[in-house]
C-alpha cells in the first residue's frame, strides 16, 4: 500500500482511520503501560485523553487548511498521530488538555496573515496560552511565537504589541478574584511559576530515546530543507512558512523546560513538527523516499508499544 498516495489526498475515511489510530493506541498505551483498566478513575481519564487527542487531530486539521499552511492533504495528521502514538500518555488529562489550549492559540497567531479583526485574535490568543499555562505552566513561551508573528503583519500597528498585556491584567484580576472566593487567600500567584527540572533521566528509557533522536534529527533535516527552499514561497505566505520553523524550535524549549521529566510533555512538540515534516512529504519528489519514511512513522509506535 502506497502511504504517500493515501494520506496525499483529503477524505472522510483518512480522518476516521486516524481517530481510531489515536484511540486505540490510547487505549493500548493503558492497557500495557499504566494499567488503566485497573481503576474506575483511570478508565475515565484514559477516555477523556481520547476524546481531546480526536479534537486536537481535527484542530490541527482545520488550522492547517484555513491557513494553507499544506496543500489539500492529511499528512500533517498522519504524522501527529503516528507521533503521538509512540508517547504513554494514556490518562494525563493534564497534558492533552493544554495541548488542545496551545493548539487553539496557535489557530490565532497562524490567521494574523489577514488583517480582519486583528485585536481580537491576537487577544484570543493570548488568552489561550493563558489558560494552557494553568495546566502547562511554560506555555507562556509560546508568546515568543505570538510577538515573532506579529512583527510578520504588515503594517502593523503600535497597539497591538500591547494587548497580551492587557489579556494578563485581565487574566490575573479574575484568577485573584476566583481564588480569594474559593481560598480566601493570594498564595495562588505564588504557586503559579514553575522551576524547570534539569533531571533528564526519563529520557534514557529507550522509548523516549528512540522518539527524541527521530524528532530532533528530522526537525533539523526538515528546517534546513524548509529555509532553502523560501525562495520558491510566494512573498504572501512567507511569513507563516516561517513561523512554523519558529514554532517547533519554541516548542522544543518549552518540552525541555517542564517542571517535571515524564515523557508526557514531548507532546507538545509534535504539532509543529508534524507541519514541518507534513510539508517536506508533499514537495518531496522522491516518491521512494518519500514512502519509506512514512512507513518509519507507521511502524515505531507500534515497535514502541512493545519495547
Amino acid at each position: 500500500m502506497m502511504l504517500t498516495s493515501f494520506f496525499g489526498k483529503s477524505s472522510p475515511i483518512n480522518y476516521l482511520l486516524l481517530s481510531i489510530f489515536l484511540v486505540l493506541f490510547c487505549v493500548l498505551h493503558g492497557i500495557l503501560t499504566e494499567n488503566s483498566f485497573s481503576q474506575g478513575l483511570s478508565i475515565l481519564q484514559l477516555f477523556v485523553v481520547a476524546g481531546l487527542l480526536v479534537f486536537s487531530l481535527l484542530l490541527l486539521d482545520f488550522f492547517v487548511r484555513k491557513n494553507h499552511l499544506n496543500h489539500s492533504n492529511t499528512f500533517a495528521i498522519f504524522l501527529f498521530s503516528c507521533m503521538v502514538g509512540m508517547l504513554p500518555i494514556a490518562t494525563n488529562v493534564t497534558i492533552t488538555g493544554a495541548l488542545v489550549l496551545q493548539l487553539l492559540a496557535f489557530r490565532r497567531i497562524f490567521s494574523f496573515t489577514s488583517s480582519k479583526n486583528m485585536e481580537r485574535k491576537i487577544l484570543d490568543a493570548s488568552l489561550w496560552i493563558f489558560l494552557a499555562s494553568y495546566f502547562y505552566f511554560w506555555s507562556l513561551l509560546l508568546f515568543g511565537v505570538l510577538y515573532i508573528a506579529l512583527f510578520k503583519v504588515n503594517n502593523s500597528k503600535l497597539r497591538y504589541y500591547f494587548i497580551p498585556f492587557i489579556a494578563a491584567l485581565g487574566v490575573f484580576l479574575l484568577a485573584t478574584a476566583f481564588f480569594y472566593l474559593k481560598e480566601d487567600s493570594f498564595t495562588w500567584f505564588f504557586h503559579y511559576p514553575k522551576k524547570i527540572s534539569l533531571d533528564f533521566s526519563v529520557y534514557g528509557n529507550i522509548q523516549y530515546l528512540i522518539f527524541i533522536t527521530l524528532i530532533v534529527s528530522i526537525v533539523i533535516w526538515t528546517g534546513f530543507t524548509r529555509i532553502s527552499n523560501l525562495s520558491e514561497v510566494p512573498k504572501k505566505n512567507r511569513g507563516n512558512y516561517m513561523l512554523i520553523v519558529h514554532a517547533v524550535w519554541v516548542s522544543l524549549v518549552l518540552a525541555a523546560f517542564s517542571p517535571q521529566k515524564t515523557g508526557a510533555e514531548l507532546l507538545y512538540v509534535i504539532a509543529p513538527t508534524a507541519i514541518q515534516v507534513g510539508t517536506f512529504l508533499e514537495k518531496k519528489q522522491d516518491i521512494w523516499f518519500k514512502e519509506l519514511l512514512a512507513w518509519l512513522f507507521l511502524i515505531l509506535p507500534v515497535t514502541l508499544l512493545f519495547i
